[in-house]
């Protein structure tokens, strides 16, 4: 995926690791994903096969529970990625003109590791 941030930015969504893109879960599905693991991990049988079952189950869920958010590096604006396709954008709000917004608000907890 690629597209424009409003200030002319490209914003790509072309590999992994990308420090401007995360996964969004809403409260009222967080819940529900963190029993989803508990089950996963607390109900699945020993074998391989029941094991990789409930990986499944559990990618899946996250896959149908998240929403995809990127933002511009250059400019800050937010973008959220909603289904179906459709990119809703945000920006930054300030106090004054010279505050500038966070352009690392998606990056990882980790830093780069």
């Amino acid at each position: 995926m690629k597209f424009l941030c409003e200030c002319g930015h490209a914003i790509y969504d072309q590999t992994d690791y990308l420090s401007y893109k995360a996964y969004l879960i809403s409260d009222q599905d967080w819940f529900n994903f963190l029993e989803e693991i508990d089950n996963a991990v607390e109900k699945t049988g020993s074998t391989p096969e029941d094991k990789e079952e409930a990986l499944m189950r559990i990618r899946s869920i996250a896959i149908n529970l998240t929403k995809l958010v990127y933002q511009c590096d250059k400019c800050g604006n937010i973008f959220f990625y909603n289904s179906p396709p459709q990119l809703e954008m945000f920006r930054s709000c300030s106090d004054t003109p010279s505050d500038t917004p966070n352009k690392g608000l998606l990056r990882s907890a980790k830093g780069e590791n």
